[in-house]
């Protein structure tokens, strides 16, 4: 039985369980390091003087100037790592996608066929976290089925080759899975740190979800094709069914002796016991 809601837990698992997944954030990471050591260098050296002195000359005093400067730039620089990091995103996570499925057997899925607004209500629903609590709860609910669609669409797009509006309908269509999967999916992506380790384990349980889902499928292409080639022929066990009414109490059954009676002649002179007679 396929839970959505399990997967994301599924996805951690088997992210640690095979190392050779994790060679797919090297070059993410790496690239967005270099990205942030460059945008440091480059506020620090030019935009800090520029905003201090911009402050400075509408009497804003000196010491604060340099002060206010310093944690905007800070702040600067991680708008900037962060929506780099976010550009660059899904091209691995695609990768990463695609990587878990030749894991599991799928290449021949991938051999078949060689969001803004996502990242829009993700940023319109931050508010919601101002509620203690529940406001955590209402944003995971609310943008569990918008992650999913987004983590899928890959799939959708460029292996099962269908529209945005099919995808988008058949996301619909699966509201209660797809919310399953992507509240929990946001939850642990809401955890400080630990969330730039589950914004790749949610893939790779994405992935697993498709996978499953693959196989279940196959099998039941299977089963049908064995069913229209042997629908025609009797089975041993279905014709043994038919037999079984023949074969109730009520019935005789006259089992004809493949061996010949014998005859025993008896010789002149003697008596048969039961009549006494001579024969």
């Amino acid at each position: 039985m396929i839970v959505p809601s399990s997967y994301p837990a599924q996805g951690l698992l088997y992210f640690l369980g095979h190392p050779q997944l994790i060679t797919n954030l090297f070059c993410a990471i790496f690239l967005t390091i270099i990205w942030a050591i460059a945008v440091t260098i480059f506020g620090f050296a030019y935009l800090l003087q520029l905003q201090a002195h911009a402050l400075i000359k509408v009497n804003c005093p000196a010491g604060v100037a340099w002060f206010v400067s310093i944690i905007f730039v800070l702040l600067e620089i991680a708008l900037m790592v962060l929506l780099f990091y976010l550009i660059i995103l899904p091209i691995y996570q695609d990768a990463l996608f695609d990587r878990v499925l030749k894991l599991r057997g799928l290449r021949h899925v991938l051999e078949k066929n060689h969001g803004n607004d996502v990242i829009l209500v993700l940023i319109l629903t931050l508010p919601i976290n101002l509620i203690p609590v529940l406001g955590q709860i209402l944003y995971a609910v609310i943008n569990g089925w918008i992650l999913t669609f987004g983590a899928r669409f890959h799939y959708d797009s460029e292996i099962r080759n269908i529209s945005v509006a099919q995808s988008r309908r058949e996301a619909w269509e699966r509201k209660r899975d797809f919310a399953g999967f992507g509240s929990v999916a946001v939850a642990l992506e809401m955890i400080p740190f630990a969330n730039l380790l589950f914004m790749w384990t949610n893939i790779v349980g994405c992935a697993l979800w498709v996978a499953d889902e693959i196989e279940e499928e196959e099998r039941c292409q299977l089963q049908e094709q064995q069913n229209a080639q042997y629908g025609t022929m009797e089975t041993p066990e279905s014709l043994a069914n038919s037999l079984l009414p023949r074969l109730s109490p009520n019935n005789s059954v006259r089992i004809a002796s493949p061996v010949p009676s014998l005859q025993l002649k008896q010789p002149k002179g003697s008596y048969m016991k039961t009549s006494g007679q001579i024969v």
